[in-house]
């Protein structure tokens, strides 16, 4: 009965010693997150009205955030499909990252709540807006988490859509199928290249490198 009462305190010392982690562990991510502030445009460009954004909480940490809202259809009119698009910048007010959420069948004065996560770093600052449509992605090229737009790169007005590496364009180098295919380009150029150079050619060079010449 003593060793009943023993391995049953044990397991009570156990569980309750998780359930302090779990306490204290919840209590010091939400410690972490501090909130954000950003601006939202409820224009929505098919009815000439606007949306309203309701209840808005967002808060971020050095590498993610969370943001829960209501979004109100109050445009007079049934929103079959529409996008919300979210930006968010981070302490230096540069563009961090850009989310695109589908909403679909939105009745007139209607309600629909959205808790959203992401991944981003530093994150200080968010604009939200309503896009009728998805953007086309064609001139947009994503390099470590950063989208260029390569027919107007970092808004100077600098058009790259038409320059290509070893026979591959820009838009179409980020994929391992593609960087597999410029190598081989640059391979092939290189031997072409190498083979045209005369046997005097190669004499010469070495020549210069043991230091003939």
């Amino acid at each position: 009965m003593d060793r009943m009462k023993t391995f049953l305190i044990y397991v009570l010392l156990i569980v309750g010693f998780f359930a302090l982690s779990m306490v204290l562990e919840n209590g010091l991510l939400l410690a972490m997150y501090a909130n954000i502030h950003g601006e939202f445009d409820g224009y929505y460009t098919r009815s000439g009205n606007y949306f309203e954004l309701e209840n808005m909480t967002a808060k971020a940490c050095n590498v993610n955030g969370y943001m829960s809202f209501d979004l109100r259809n109050s445009t007079g009119v049934a929103v079959n499909q529409c996008y919300l698009k979210i930006e968010l910048y981070n302490e230096r007010d540069l563009l961090a990252d850009t989310e695109y959420i589908e909403i679909r069948q939105m009745a007139p004065d209607s309600t629909k709540h959205f808790d959203i996560k992401f991944k981003a770093n530093h994150i200080d600052s968010y604009a939200i807006s309503m896009a009728a449509a998805l953007p086309d992605k064609t001139n947009i090229i994503n390099v470590l988490g950063w989208e260029i737009d390569l027919s107007n790169v970092f808004g100077l007005g600098i058009d790259l859509t038409d320059v290509t590496i070893f026979g591959t364009k820009l838009t179409d180098m980020f994929s391992w199928t593609n960087v597999k295919s410029a190598g081989s380009n640059f391979w092939n150029w290189s031997v072409f290249w190498l083979s045209s150079i005369p046997w005097w050619g190669y004499g010469l060079g070495w020549l210069c490198i043991v230091g003939l010449i």
